[in-house]
């Protein structure tokens, strides 16, 4: 086992906590992509650099076992895994899996009962739209949005939820949402990651209505609509603000009254797949320099 085993793992956390806080000058739609492949990579490091671990550590607790094992399964060197390592790789990777099953198991069922839902609006005064994803899914609207808005103001709402079902957004939230839970210091890239898929709903519907301020004034409408947090620690008191500035309004609205942002046609595309291509590689590149670098050492000790 060498350094080489973290590195996949150490470069993404580095490239998820800068882009969790620095943001990025890119169209909404480029930026949910460039934050979803982030994070979903990052939580494949975690969960693979963890079961990479766990499998050597097995391999030294049973070295009969290791005959069984896959070469490229094991590492180069063959030197054992030591306890300190191998026990808290081994234990929070099973933690890490049990985390995503259930929230993959969480995820269907709450898309199961909004299914059974979006047949009709909510019976409740609460501001309500959601896109419900799937062939049995659409736009799930409440009676107190449709008593709320005017008819123009409910076009700005359905296409805003349109574009979500359009794009499956809701692909990019769960990648962001496996990789805050597999790894809490990735809060920061998840809220980045909602922010940017809402931005990008938000634009296309000002580019189907043809107005933004107009969006901009509904969408602020429909927060400020909403109940006000109850008082708590982390709420210092009730009030429409909170609620205002605690669902990412405040940057939407600004954006949507500032001009369109540039589409990216180029930059976008190319920072994109560059992404993807360092991060899908990265995994498989270090496990052959982890065996290079053991045959290297081989190697000299050997002409020595």
């Amino acid at each position: 086992m060498s350094w080489f085993t973290f590195l996949p793992l150490a470069v993404m956390l580095a490239l998820s906590a800068v882009l969790g806080r620095v943001p990025v000058p890119l169209h909404p739609s480029w930026s949910a992509r460039l934050l979803a492949t982030t994070g979903a990579m990052t939580a494949v490091a975690a969960l693979g650099t963890g079961v990479f671990v766990a499998i050597n550590y097995g391999a030294t607790l049973t070295p009969s076992a290791a005959a069984h094992v896959p070469e490229w399964a094991l590492f180069g060197d063959d030197r054992p895994v030591p306890d300190v390592v191998g026990l808290p790789a081994a234990l929070l990777t099973a933690a890490g899996l049990l985390v995503a099953g259930r929230a993959a198991l969480r995820w269907a069922r709450e898309l199961r009962a909004a299914r059974s839902r979006a047949r009709a609006p909510l019976e409740t005064e609460v501001p309500i739209a959601v896109a419900v994803p799937g062939r049995h899914g659409g736009v799930l609207l409440s009676r107190g949005l449709l008593r709320r808005l005017a008819s123009d103001e409910l076009h700005v709402v359905f296409q805003h939820e349109t574009s979500h079902l359009r794009h499956r957004h809701h692909r990019y939230l769960a990648s962001g949402a496996l990789a805050r839970a597999l790894l809490p210091a990735l809060r920061p890239l998840d809220r980045r990651l909602r922010l940017a898929v809402e931005r990008w709903a938000d634009e296309d519907a000002a580019e189907a209505v043809g107005d933004r301020a107009f969006v901009a004034r509904t969408i602020a409408k429909v927060a400020l609509a909403h109940p006000p947090a109850a008082p708590g620690p982390a709420a210092p008191g009730p009030g429409p603000a909170a609620a205002f500035a605690e669902s990412g309004v405040i940057e939407r609205v600004e954006a949507l009254l500032d001009a369109p942002p540039a589409k990216n046609s180029v930059t976008g595309p190319l920072l994109f797949m560059g992404n993807g291509v360092v991060t899908s590689t990265l995994t498989a590149a270090t496990l052959q320099l982890d065996h290079a670098v053991a045959s290297g050492l081989l190697a000299l000790l050997a002409l020595r």
